[in-house]
């Protein structure tokens, strides 16, 4: 998954998320108040997922949101 953008593996823990916590999309739709269209677009990216709408899906599954900054190890070996 790391060789993904980050976007396409922010979106595949989210819904990795949603599988684990057997949520339906339209439940999590629901108390976010979106439309499950819109939901299932950033799910798929075909609208964009924000840290902010990602953070409260994750919530909602039970998840916290955490960020990490880290040296990229192939630059820094260069």
């Amino acid at each position: 998954m790391t060789d993904l953008p980050a976007d396409d593996q922010l979106r595949a823990l989210v819904r990795q998320a949603l599988a684990e916590a057997r949520i339906s999309q339209a439940e999590i739709a629901r108390q976010l108040g979106l439309s499950t269209k819109h939901l299932s677009h950033m799910l798929t990216g075909r609208a964009t997922l924000t840290l902010t709408w990602a953070e409260g899906i994750l919530g909602l599954c039970g998840m916290n949101l955490q960020i990490s900054v880290q040296p990229d190890q192939a630059r820094s070996a260069a």
